[in-house]
């Protein structure tokens, strides 16, 4: 009875291939095929994750040592063979004390660097490069400009004292001011913070954390900026203060577009403040 009422029909048999979800074909007739078979997109979805690793980081470190010491060298031939050819008055030592010389060499160093970071980008990791330092739109940019001159007025406040500081050496006339306030606003906000916050910072926070990564990056961003502010510990510790704002900032909005807008308002409002207080760059103290 048993085995005639398992066997009827209208009742289906649960491990026949005709009634069950298992087929004997290779995929079911109504369904796409395998997705290895499927066609290859026209675009490969993005990673989310930094593919650059502190080791990376570390050759970045090595190349920029190695960098300034090259471009010193050739700054030095250079100037060798025109001091020759032009018969210059200057001597060696002078020509580096001079801003135009200095900041010369100072750009062609920061090129060197952002060559080394697009090359690890888009060479070694095969990444599009404004994709993967994560240059992402953000509503209201005059949020951000707004506030890296916030940070310049609360920074100028609480850090600024009365040491001469070796930065202001190279504001040696009006034209020097001129040649640092545009490489100061329109080089130096784009560079740094692909650096710090575009190129070591992510990795940074893969590895310990936004808190971590936020203070870490602050102390490297203070770091380099102490040979130009070598005894006044008050604007060493400010510009520690300005990079862990900018860091905070790129940690919270996952972009580097709003710390790179802040720094260049910060930039921006130093050169505009220093030019009206100083009668256009005319009454610098060298």
């Amino acid at each position: 009875m048993d085995k005639l009422e398992q066997e009827q029909p209208g009742l289906p048999d649960s491990h026949s291939p005709e009634q069950s979800g298992s087929q004997l074909s290779l995929w079911p007739a109504e369904s796409a095929p395998p997705e290895s078979l499927s066609p290859a997109p026209s675009q490969p979805t993005p990673d989310p994750d930094t593919p650059w690793s502190l080791g990376d980081i570390g050759a970045f470190v090595l190349f920029a040592v190695l960098s300034f010491i090259l471009v010193n060298v050739v700054a030095v031939v250079i100037f060798l063979a025109l001091r020759h050819q032009f018969s210059w008055g200057i001597t060696l030592q002078q020509a580096f004390t001079r801003t135009p010389f200095v900041l010369l060499l100072q750009a062609g160093w920061e090129m060197l660097w952002l060559f080394f970071i697009y090359f690890v980008i888009t060479i070694k990791y095969r990444r599009g490069f404004w994709e993967a330092i994560k240059w992402l739109r953000r509503p209201r940019p005059g949020l951000y400009l707004a506030a890296g001159v916030a940070v310049a007025v609360v920074a100028n406040l609480a850090f600024s004292s009365e040491k001469q500081l070796p930065i202001e050496r190279l504001f040696s006339s009006p034209q020097s001011a001129y040649l640092l306030a545009i490489f100061g606003v329109c080089v130096a906000p784009f560079v740094e913070e692909l650096v710090f916050r575009g190129f070591f910072y992510p990795v940074f926070e893969k590895l310990w954390g936004m808190i971590p990564a936020v203070f870490l990056t602050a102390f490297l961003f203070a770091s380099i900026h102490i040979p130009q502010l070598r005894g006044g510990w008050r604007e060493i510790a400010g510009i520690f203060f300005v990079g862990a704002v900018f860091s905070y900032c790129r940690g919270k909005t996952g972009s580097l577009l709003p710390p790179f807008l802040m720094h260049f308002a910060y930039n921006a409002f130093i050169f505009v403040a220093l030019y009206f207080s100083t009668d256009q760059f005319r009454a610098l103290r060298n």
